[in-house]
């Protein structure tokens, strides 16, 4: 009797191990996730030359991206008084590509695309844009500069809030579009940067005014159509409503990070690419998603944001700046 027992324990300790096992390794599975740049590349156009792409023709080498987290809900959104009942449409994923860039002098023969940049002695001097990661902690006084690419065409509209050590958020505040006759259309290959690289200083920096200042959280939103619903209020800042909170609510978005170091510095491809306020005003022939936008084989974000959202609905992913 105690020898079946005894077999019986030794049983299920070798299924309760068997289980934590695989349990373990699905979560570790999980949470070591890749993606390559294939699909996010794909839809961007192909090469300037023109000439169709032979099996013989060398192809744009894929980039790894690691899983770094989900976000979901940051800024604490809650259910609007009257929510509408669940859409059943089949959920499809849209990739938004993020990259930062913090500002820095250049070292010895470092060459690269300049920024004008006041410095700490505020004379004007030329600096150099660095890649930085999603998860990169900044200091007050850092000068940023950041870029959204989407996979699909469409719509693009962003929201920035401050945010504090309490866990409060600031007013949101318009980046783009600035006003209702702004071009803010938006395909594959075309940069929007923040600010204009056309700026007399093209550049976020980054100055606390208050105490408890933690940073900044960006709504980054791409619409199939024009949205109605952002409206800016008498102060400029975007009016509160119950579809802009279930929009913001319903974000899901896990967040991938390259893995290499490659296209460490802006580039030139990058600048000629890249579509501000002033450069839709100028109406470039090249760039704006012309023939500036970027091919499959240029620089690829720092960071794709895969977006789940019901079809036919707005793809809404958040952008956070910690500061400290």
């Amino acid at each position: 009797m105690n020898h079946m027992k005894t077999n019986l324990i030794l049983r299920l300790i070798g299924i309760c191990t068997i289980t934590i096992a695989a349990a373990y390794l699905a979560m570790a599975q999980t949470q070591s996730r890749s993606i390559t740049s294939d699909d996010f590349a794909n839809k961007r156009p192909p090469a300037r030359t023109g000439a169709p792409r032979t099996n013989l023709s060398p192809k744009p080498r894929p980039v790894s991206y690691n899983r770094v987290r989900t976000d979901k809900n940051l800024i604490g959104r809650k259910p609007s008084p009257k929510p509408k009942p669940p859409r059943t449409a089949k959920p499809v994923i849209t990739e938004i590509g993020v990259t930062m860039w913090k500002l820095r002098a250049p070292g010895e023969g470092e060459n690269g695309y300049f920024f004008n940049v006041l410095d700490e002695s505020k004379m004007r001097t030329k600096w150099l844009g660095e890649r930085t990661s999603v998860d990169t902690i900044f200091a007050p006084g850092d000068k940023l500069r950041f870029a959204v690419e989407s996979s699909i065409s469409g719509y693009l509209y962003v929201i920035g809030r401050e945010s504090y050590s309490d866990g409060r958020f600031g007013a949101p505040y318009p980046i783009f579009p600035e006003s209702p006759s702004d071009d803010n259309s938006v395909r594959p290959g075309m940069l929007f940067d923040f600010p204009d690289q056309r700026e007399d200083l093209p550049y976020l920096m980054l100055n606390p005014k208050k105490e408890n200042y933690t940073g900044e959280i960006m709504t980054i939103i791409i619409s199939p159509r024009p949205l109605t619903i952002i409206k800016i209020d008498k102060d400029g800042n975007v009016k509160d409503s119950d579809e802009l909170r279930d929009l913001e609510l319903s974000a899901e978005v896990e967040i991938f990070s390259r893995t290499d170091m490659a296209d460490k510095l802006y580039s030139k491809a990058e600048s000629t690419a890249a579509c501000g306020v002033k450069a839709r005003q100028l109406e470039r022939e090249k760039g704006c998603g012309g023939a500036g936008a970027l091919t499959r084989e240029e620089s690829l974000p720092q960071s794709i944001y895969q977006v789940k959202a019901a079809s036919g609905r707005p793809a809404v992913a958040f952008v956070k700046l910690t500061v400290r």
